[in-house]
């Protein structure tokens, strides 16, 4: 993590873009290939959005996406290249990577808070995402984020994020995450989650494991009640 201009936990950032960016070049990978065999396994962006897309079975019925701290912007290509969205709203906290992003086509860049999806509408997009971002900010934030997701999803619309579960919780995970410290990694109840969305009209579809540097995080996804 690095120093931010902000105290708060929820908007601090993690990897500096221009760093990232001329460590990927020297690699000669591109961003996302670079990242993903920095934080867990070769490819493993491209399977994770292959699996939400097969458990969402959105088809071509989309038309706007909205993700929350798209970062790199790894997992953003790969559902834009597939969905091809007309729209592709992002709040994104921290500024070094945003001129990165404004490559992304369609893209609608949102002024991010770091607590609210404010400038989207209710009930107005077909997915709203979450990759890598749950695993690391307070659990207060997260579940703040999980009541815009609900809210600015429309009626058989997609909500989808990976959280750290009791389920990624195995003795080798947590043996290896105490020897290295790592501190940085926030635990939400799988069971306490998929209550608090059922409550939102929200329906679990399915779910996918993700490695993350030593351990795993659990991918949810959920399709919003038409009633």
């Amino acid at each position: 993590m690095i120093r931010a201009r902000t105290t708060d936990r929820a908007i601090q950032a993690f990897l500096p873009a221009r760093q990232t960016i001329a460590a990927a070049k020297r690699a000669g990978l591109s961003v996302g290939d670079y990242l993903d065999q920095y934080s867990a396994e070769p490819q493993v962006t491209a399977a994770a959005v292959q699996a939400l897309l097969q458990m969402s079975a959105l088809g071509n019925e989309v038309d706007r996406v909205c993700e929350i701290g798209p970062g790199s912007g790894r997992y953003a290509e790969k559902i834009i290249e597939v969905l091809r969205p007309s729209a592709y709203e992002i709040y994104e906290t921290a500024s070094d990577w945003l001129p990165y992003l404004r490559r992304l086509p369609n893209l609608v860049e949102h002024p991010a808070d770091g607590h609210t999806l404010s400038a989207t509408a209710t009930s107005s997009v077909d997915l709203v995402q979450a990759h890598k971002l749950f695993v690391y900010i307070p659990f207060v934030t997260t579940v703040g984020y999980l009541e815009e997701m609900a809210r600015v999803v429309r009626p058989g619309g997609i909500v989808a994020f990976d959280i750290v579960t009791e389920a990624c919780l195995d003795e080798q995970a947590t043996k290896t995450w105490v020897a290295e410290n790592a501190v940085i990694y926030m635990v939400t109840p799988r069971n306490w989650t998929v209550q608090l969305l059922d409550r939102w009209g929200l329906d679990l579809v399915g779910s996918h494991f993700e490695p993350l540097s030593g351990g795993r995080t659990e991918l949810l996804v959920f399709r919003k009640r038409r009633d």
